[in-house]
């Protein structure tokens, strides 16, 4: 019914979860002090002793009143079959789980495996030029071409956009919703629905049958930032809920970039007052690369490039010493190129038996240390080969 998880933890949850006065930093307080909601739940005499609550608190969630709210929910996802991963379980993203308030559980439609992908969230108005349409299309094929799935919030304009851009590249996209999973809101995103609950990955914190209601929105968009290793904001008003996702991105420690536009639109005014701020300005895809290209490394230590580029161009004699330098994966990739001087994306993944993300995180590493170069079309070569 819901990823093979214990269903008393997800009971412990849904506990938590309705219990009036609790809120997002206190079930991580909960969860981080007793290890899983089922043994904070067994355990309520604690709360006050280990800092976790107040008195007063503790003595409400004793009373038991989240009871019917959760039974409805339980009673829902099991007869749904919704697919729910929860905080304690090890695919629950590590950048999510970090952040000051992370959701307790989410509902999910679509591949599991794009919550360890390098993400980049991506957000903007709804009613944009197309100046800001364009840049964000750009932008969002050419990341997810790179392997980095694009996170966005699922409204019309820029959010669309980027998405729907997105899936165009192995990185593909995650969307997280403001309502609940079994809504398609706006409902003429029905067509992106279908093809990123197969291909792409939907999310939501709340429950089965949650409206569009105003204030889900800003509480949506700490989970846009807080799986993103940083925040675009591609076009946004001076008061926008863009700005919120950039203000939580900086809060969360999380890269800020913006793209600047013309001072005479209006739907550009937060996007000029981020970068006055101290945003990073970005004109392409290859401004955020270069940005993020630390944290990439350290997000795979086994794909860590050396400190100095090797190149295999370096003609001191064996044109394979450059590989002893390189990571496992890296150096898979750099002798199928030796041997085949420009390879389509899809014949390395094909003989090296990876997923297609794989293969492009490692060609990303590869083209940033200057040893492989992307030709048109998908096709790769060895830096200094096949002119």
């Amino acid at each position: 019914m819901h990823g093979g998880h214990c269903p008393s933890e997800l009971w412990s949850c849904l506990a938590l979860r309705h219990c009036d006065g609790l809120g997002p930093r206190t079930w991580k307080n909960l969860l981080d002090t007793f290890g899983s909601a089922d043994a904070a739940i067994g355990r309520v005499s604690e709360w006050v002793d280990r800092g976790c609550t107040s008195r007063s608190l503790a003595d409400n969630f004793l009373q038991e009143k989240w009871r019917p709210a959760a039974l409805t929910e339980f009673a829902r996802i099991r007869d749904h079959g919704f697919r729910v991963l929860l905080y304690a379980d090890p695919e629950y993203p590590e950048r999510l789980r970090q952040i000051p308030s992370p959701p307790l559980f989410l509902y999910l439609h679509g591949d599991l495996k794009l919550l360890s992908a390098p993400c980049l969230a991506m957000v903007g108005s709804r009613s944009c030029s197309r100046y800001g349409l364009q840049a964000a299309g750009d932008i969002a094929a050419s990341l997810s071409r790179q392997g980095i799935t694009i996170v966005s919030g699922f409204a019309l304009g820029i959010d669309r956009q980027a998405h729907q851009q997105a899936m165009t590249g192995p990185g593909r996209s995650l969307a997280v919703l403001g309502t609940g999973i079994d809504m398609i809101y706006p409902a003429s995103n029905s067509d992106l629905w279908r093809s990123m609950s197969q291909d792409g990955l939907i999310l939501t914190e709340f429950s089965p049958g949650t409206r569009p209601e105003a204030h889900n929105f800003p509480r949506r968009n700490r989970i846009i930032s807080g799986l993103s290793l940083g925040v675009l904001v591609v076009e946004a008003a001076r008061r926008s809920g863009s700005l919120i996702t950039a203000r939580t991105a900086m809060e969360q420690n999380r890269e800020v970039f913006a793209l600047p536009g013309p001072i005479n639109l209006p739907t550009y005014a937060g996007c000029n007052a981020l970068l006055r701020e101290g945003a990073t300005l970005v004109r392409s895809a290859e401004d955020i690369l270069e940005e993020l290209a630390p944290l990439l490394r350290s997000e795979w230590p086994e794909c860590s490039p050396p400190r100095q580029s090797p190149s295999p161009a370096s003609g001191d004699g064996d044109p394979t010493r450059f590989l002893e330098q390189l990571a496992p994966d890296e150096r898979q990739v750099a002798q199928f190129l030796l041997k085949n001087p420009q390879a389509h994306i899809d014949s390395l993944a094909q003989h090296l038996g990876w997923e297609n993300s794989q293969v492009s995180r490692t060609l990303l590493l590869l083209e940033m240390q200057g040893v492989v170069k992307q030709l048109t079309g998908m096709y790769y070569s060895l830096a200094g080969r096949g002119m």
